[in-house]
């Protein structure tokens, strides 16, 4: 079986890696916003496709706050964490295949 801080690391690892990609996707819709704001006018169709981005961030950080929910009750009930069950509840696709890659570790 492998380390358990090793596993802990992996899935800090990725877990920093979808926070850097929240944030980046924060600050681009956040640009979107102030060039429509101070520009006045209706969002070009361009700036409309990206603002939809919003959802994806929405249903990331959802996600990711189900799986660790999943992760703490699995420890205050057994004990050890099953983090690629734990990822299975994740409903977004490449999410859910990152934790599960992450997780992977601590179930070999």
């Amino acid at each position: 079986m492998e380390r358990p801080d090793k596993a802990l690391g992996e899935l800090c690892a990725a877990s920093a890696w979808e926070m850097e990609q929240l944030r980046s996707q924060m600050q681009a819709l956040e640009d979107v916003v102030l060039d429509v704001l101070e520009r006045g006018t209706a969002p070009t169709s361009q700036e409309l496709r990206s603002l939809q981005d919003f959802d994806l961030v929405i249903q990331t950080l959802s996600g990711l706050s189900g799986f660790y929910k999943r992760v703490q009750a699995q420890v205050d009930e057994s004990g050890p964490a099953d983090l690629p069950t734990a990822a299975a509840g994740v409903t977004l696709e490449k999410l859910r295949e990152r934790l599960r890659a992450a997780g992977s570790m601590a179930s070999t």
